[in-house]
């Protein structure tokens, strides 16, 4: 005799649709039951307000004016974040309670289509009830102190800025001989005019080179044939003498007293550094017999 085993007599599957639907309202009710703050809640103007609630699917929080702007919300809206470990998604904001005396509407919806029961059914959203909050002045203390707080910072904000109004400032512009080159006396000492412009002492350096070829090839290699510092008051103008070295003084002799070369000016104080180079001709300047009467 062979017995067959099917389902009893009168059991009926539960449609996916039914389950789904079933797992949404559960899930809806376990939402609306966590939700934070709670409703007719107060909350300080100024303050961030953390929104929250648990659920098995993500949520999103929506903020507005009045419950028609819910759809649209014209305050505030988010994707709720998942806590880590639970199952509870918060959301911050700082637009919810900006202007006191208002009251704040807010709700929270959630999307089915993740949850393990909805697979293969159509999504669908659901949302809670409208929840309200009414923003508050702070405290008086407290809003003194906020006052307090942020006078100092404008104070600290402007001492800043008269600082920097005030910061030493200087620039160094350099005024040359009159004539067709730098004169070079036969020492091979010379000078330059060096003004200062600005409110600080202006210090820094004069770098002579010059560029040689090499013996062989037509490359070039750069030597440096003077150096001077330089250290001239605000607003004045000084002769920063500048000597020629050996290798200086033996170029421009054996360039027969004329020499090309570049100037390069580093003014190191007051900040910010600055470089400039000039082009110069460095003349070997003659020297001047005596005649007997």
């Amino acid at each position: 005799m062979t017995l067959s085993v099917g389902p009893a007599r009168g059991y009926v599957p539960t449609p996916p649709w039914l389950a789904c639907f079933n797992s949404s309202e559960a899930n809806l009710v376990s939402l609306e039951s966590s939700l934070s703050p709670a409703s007719n809640a107060f909350v300080q103007a100024g303050m961030p307000v953390t929104f929250s609630g648990s659920s098995g699917a993500p949520v999103a929080f929506a903020v507005a004016s009045s419950p028609a702007l819910l759809s649209s919300p014209d305050i505030d809206s988010g994707a709720g974040m998942l806590q880590p470990g639970t199952s509870s998604y918060t959301f911050i904001s700082t637009k919810a309670t900006v202007t006191p005396g208002i009251l704040i509407y807010w709700d929270a919806s959630f999307s089915n289509a993740t949850l393990t029961a909805c697979e293969g059914v159509t999504p669908t959203t659901y949302t809670t009830s409208v929840r309200t909050f009414t923003v508050v002045s702070p405290p008086a203390a407290e809003a003194e102190a906020a006052v307090k707080k942020k006078q100092e910072e404008e104070a600290a904000a402007n001492k800043k800025r008269e600082e920097g109004a005030a910061a030493p400032t200087g620039s160094v512009l350099f005024v040359w001989s009159l004539g067709p080159g730098i004169k070079v006396q036969s020492g091979g000492a010379t000078g330059f005019k060096v003004t200062c412009k600005g409110t600080a002492t202006c210090s820094g350096k004069l770098t002579l080179t010059v560029k040689i070829p090499f013996k062989k090839g037509k490359k070039t290699k750069t030597t440096t044939v003077g150096t001077a510092p330089i250290s001239a008051p605000p607003g004045k103008t000084v002769i920063v003498k500048l000597q020629l070295n050996a290798g200086g003084r033996a170029l421009l002799s054996a360039n027969h007293g004329r020499l090309s070369a570049s100037l390069t000016v580093l003014k190191s104080s007051p900040p910010p550094s600055q470089t400039h180079t000039d082009s110069v001709h460095l003349v070997q300047q003659k020297a001047h017999s005596k005649t007997n009467r």
